[in-house]
């Protein structure tokens, strides 16, 4: 499949094409935020108290109410511990394993292209066949990567900047993880300036919904994806 680059497009265009693939899913923003969210809190508990952690924090939570420094001390301690180093790996593996979810969300703005029925069956396109494992394997090296790279913010912000188009070219034109960071790099030079502006957008957008109380990022967190998608079909071009 060949890759090639559309023309340069405005920022107002960007910004009103993937505010229009966020609104006409809301639906299906909240069904991914709801699910989502659940079944992080869910594993992350589960994980918490089978690697006995909750046993750990429970035997010092006296100190938290009559000495804070002397929790923050066993705390430290406890991050220290094996199974602690284990409970970390749990999580990544819980975020390889949830974050094909994000797939589903490229299939549903392309079948909006294409006007195409949407179903709710589209939100788990990232867990059909070999594309499960695909993106399970690509979402645990980002996760370990990132986990790296963000001991210092800026090479953090680099990474997610290296593989921002990943999962869509990963997905629409069957790449693998290496090709897909080589295309976004090569993605990326096209207008710089113009993407890492509308991911700042996007970003701030997507966690304005703290704001309201809380209850709006359910609608606002998946705001990030149709920006993406945006910027993906802006930015390259898929040719049989």
């Amino acid at each position: 499949m060949e890759k090639n680059y559309p023309q340069k497009v405005g920022m107002q265009e960007i910004l009103k094409t993937a505010f229009s693939y966020w609104n006409r899913t809301l639906f299906y923003q909240v069904a991914f935020s709801l699910l989502y969210f659940s079944l992080f809190f869910l594993g992350y508990f589960y994980l918490f108290k089978y690697f006995g952690l909750w046993d750990e924090m429970s035997q010092h939570s006296e100190l938290l109410k009559t000495d804070f420094p002397a929790f923050n001390k066993k705390m430290e301690e406890v991050a220290l511990l094996p199974q602690t180093q284990s409970f970390l790996l749990g999580i990544f593996f819980l975020f390889a394993f949830l974050n094909p979810l994000n797939v589903g969300f490229y299939k549903i703005y392309r079948k909006l292209d294409l006007n195409e029925k949407v179903t709710m069956n589209d939100l788990f396109a990232g867990y059909l066949g070999f594309d499960f494992f695909k993106f399970f394997g690509f979402y645990l090296f980002w996760m370990i990567i990132f986990s790296y790279a963000n001991s210092l913010l800026l090479l953090g912000v680099v990474w997610i900047i290296l593989t921002l188009f990943s999962v869509p070219l990963m997905f629409f034109m069957n790449v693998n993880t290496i090709e897909g960071i080589k295309l976004t790099v090569k993605g990326l030079k096209q207008d710089f300036s113009t993407i890492v502006l509308s991911v700042l957008v996007a970003t701030l957008f997507s966690l304005s919904g703290l704001l309201l109380f809380g209850v709006g990022f359910l609608f606002t967190f998946p705001f990030w994806h149709a920006m993406i998608y945006t910027l993906y079909q802006h930015n390259f071009k898929e040719n049989d």
